[in-house]
């Protein structure tokens, strides 16, 4: 009986917490929702961040610039007496959104890879707010012969650079803190591609979970620690692994039973894409391995929109004229330091293949050695020892280019488009790269969307990764677009000379 009496009091002293247990475990509790609660706020945060588009990010630099230009000519204000008529606040107001908008697109701040890193962020910021502060100094004492007060620019950059830099930052962490769950449904290939991604710097926001089937007996392996078995049995825990997005291999989609867990992932929260609408929208590329003919038809290209070719026909005539006006003065200069480095011929031309296929004579400042061919085309690689040193220079500023506006305006060329290549380099690619001679289609151009999302292509693989830039420009070429790849491009030449 004793034993008994003892047992169950053990017991009731075991059941029963003492005040400091009960306290850690409210803590404990406390602690975890409030994680919880933190955690959801910046996944929510961070998916916003990632689905805003670039007009959102300059409408939010705007709004800084117009508060701090109210706020500087509160604190500063103008003074009376001036010689030189000091500029209006609507003026000034016009003036500084218009200097930063201008000085933001050219260099990359709204696109969306900026947001993804912080160096990235700090340096274009610093490199729009520093561009900016000089155009606005330009237009108010060169053009409008009027005056500011330099307390009252400086006080409007100091907050921008503050407002914008801090916004971004912790956007960028945001992002990067809670990343977004992708789950394949498919093959493992994709799921792979995915990896190889992420490790050249693409995707950054998003946590590969693994790969799942659509149904039983399929090629997934249970050794694999990526294999996480058939979709139906991961619907039930897509919250649970922080799944928010599945992208469905092309295999997968043909399955009798797609929608029997389609919907259901619908409802779960879930955003549910093929693979290559998915791949298009997080890179800026079309994936070349995944499409079939059939894209060419569902893609709606406006290769022959009378529309676009009139807009794009205005561009090129446009910009050929202002460039080569512009870059006038400074082709002598460019002529007599190619001659004083080795004497030899100023320009370089070379064959290469245009729209429909047709070939034409491009021309360049020569940047390489005379014999740096001997007759036969061999690829340039980034340390290629035959450019000279004055090439070295021009290849890095894009002056070598200056002559191909000479193309652009009989004809040849486009400013905006594909880069062309040799003729018997494009025989041998397109041999090797599917659909590479699709990139025809349109004229070739001095810049390109390739051009500034690339490198500089030295193989048959990195010809292959600008052929899925050149398809995506194909697919959504507009006006737009091309403003943006001309003022990227305007920046790669500003970083490039300094």
């Amino acid at each position: 009986m004793t034993a008994k009496i003892a047992t169950s009091a053990d017991r009731q002293t075991t059941a029963s917490p003492t005040f400091e247990d009960r306290s850690s475990l409210r803590t404990a509790l406390k602690r975890s929702t409030w994680y919880g609660m933190t955690e959801r706020c910046l996944r929510r945060a961070g998916h916003v961040v990632v689905a805003l588009p670039p007009a959102t990010w300059m409408l939010v630099d705007l709004g800084i610039v117009l508060v701090g230009v109210s706020v500087a000519y509160a604190v500063f204000p103008p003074p009376e007496f001036l010689s030189t008529p000091h500029i209006a606040l609507w003026q000034a107001m016009a003036i500084f959104a218009f200097s930063v908008a201008m000085a933001s697109m050219v260099f990359g701040l709204y696109e969306r890879e900026t947001i993804l890193s912080r160096s990235r962020i700090l340096a274009r910021m610093l490199l729009t707010t520093g561009t900016a502060t000089v155009v606005v100094y330009t237009l108010i004492y060169v053009i409008m012969y009027s005056t500011v007060s330099r307390r009252i620019t400086a006080l409007v950059m100091f907050e921008l650079l503050v407002g914008s830099v801090g916004i971004r930052l912790f956007a960028c962490w945001a992002v990067t803190k809670v990343r977004r769950g992708l789950l394949v449904v498919g093959r493992r290939t994709l799921f792979e591609s995915f990896e190889q991604a992420q490790a050249q710097g693409l995707l950054p926001e998003y946590r590969l979970v693994g790969y799942a089937d659509t149904q039983e007996g399929s090629a997934g392996s249970t050794c694999d620690p990526y294999y996480c078995g058939r979709i139906e049995d991961q619907i039930p825990k897509l919250g649970e692994n922080g799944i928010l997005d599945i992208v469905v291999a092309a295999d997968a989609t043909r399955d009798p039973r797609l929608m029997s867990w389609l919907i259901p992932s619908l409802q779960g929260g879930c955003r549910v894409t093929n693979e290559a609408i998915f791949y298009e929208k997080a890179t800026g590329q079309i994936l070349v391995d995944e499409i079939t003919p059939d894209w060419f038809i569902s893609a709606d290209l406006k290769v022959h929109c009378d529309r676009q070719a009139s807009f794009k026909w205005v561009l090129d005539l446009g910009t050929a004229v202002v460039g080569l006006l512009l870059s006038a003065p400074f082709w002598p200069l460019i002529a007599l330091a190619i001659k004083l480095c080795d004497r030899g011929p100023v320009f370089y031309t070379q064959e290469r293949v245009g729209q429909n296929g047709l070939v034409f004579t491009l021309y360049k400042f020569r940047t390489m050695r005379i014999d740096a061919e001997q007759g036969h085309s061999i690829w340039s690689s980034p340390g290629d020892p035959r450019v000279t040193r004055v090439g070295r220079w021009l290849r890095r500023t894009r002056l070598d280019e200056l002559p191909q506006l000479y193309n652009v305006l009989i004809g040849n060329m486009s400013i905006i488009g594909p880069r062309p290549e040799r003729p018997d380099l494009v025989g041998q690619l397109c041999e090797k790269v599917p659909y590479y001679t699709e990139r025809h289609l349109i004229k070739p151009g001095l810049t390109g969307w390739a051009q500034i999302s690339f490198r500089y292509g030295s193989s048959v693989e990195d010809a292959k990764r600008k052929l899925q830039f050149d398809l995506y420009y194909l697919k959504h070429m507009s006006f737009e677009l091309d403003m943006i790849i001309l003022l990227r491009t305007a920046g790669t030449f500003l970083r490039g000379a300094c």
